[in-house]
């Protein structure tokens, strides 16, 4: 793909993920791999909803800006450390979203709750250390927290989803999301029973032997 066409995905991507409630005001980040080296990624102080492609910074995976004119998001360190450690992820999303930002002050991981949960993501959304905000600490214990997994939430701030595109992390943000609010209604109603392990590894497996990863797409349109 090239950057051109990434831009405006990511662009599009930003104003999907404010209609969803995943982003509001100036909070939050996204970004995506052009290359094995590089990044794009949004703005610091720009609302997402009202971004346009050029204001898009590039940068390499060591935090330096290459291409760009307004100062990149404060998160930077942490998507830079997310791609170098894992090959695999082709976008990385910042979200603030209520439930599951409300579960991360808490300190309470997301548990897996529902098929659709196991399926798409396959494991808990487990919970890092506090740290502050866009420091190499941060980002070097959320890489630590994520493991080899899509999704964990932020002490006291927020949620992290990763994918093998921008589609990929948007739906996994929104799964987060829902999981969460799940686990809330359902606590309010009783006790959230999570699925157990060989239930999911069931369900998971399942859902890449019948979709498969390539097969597999969100119907949304970037």
């Amino acid at each position: 793909m090239s950057e051109q066409e990434l831009r405006r995905k990511l662009v599009a991507l930003g104003k999907k993920a404010f209609e969803y409630g995943l982003l509001r005001g100036t909070w939050g980040n996204i970004s995506a791999r052009l290359n094995k080296d590089s990044m794009l990624i949004t703005p610091s102080g720009f609302e997402k909803a009202a971004l346009r492609p050029s204001d898009l910074l590039l940068m390499d995976l060591q935090g330096n800006v290459l291409r760009g004119r307004w100062k990149p998001s404060s998160e930077a360190p942490m998507h830079s450390l997310i791609y170098r450690a894992r090959e695999d992820v082709k976008a990385v999303m910042h979200t603030h979203s209520y439930y599951a930002t409300a579960m991360a002050v808490v300190g309470q991981e997301i548990p897996v709750l529902t098929s659709e949960f196991a399926s798409a993501v396959g494991h808990r959304v487990p919970v890092t250390r506090y740290a502050v905000s866009g420091t190499w600490d941060l980002a070097e214990e959320v890489v630590r927290a994520l493991g080899s997994g899509k999704a964990v939430l932020l002490r006291n701030h927020g949620v992290v989803a990763v994918g093998d595109s921008l589609e990929e992390a948007f739906q996994t943000a929104l799964l987060v999301e829902d999981e969460a609010r799940t686990f809330f209604l359902a606590n309010s109603m009783g006790y959230a029973k999570p699925l157990g392990a060989e239930d999911v590894k069931e369900l998971r497996e399942a859902y890449l032997r019948n979709y498969g990863q390539e097969k597999r797409r969100l119907t949304l349109k970037l």
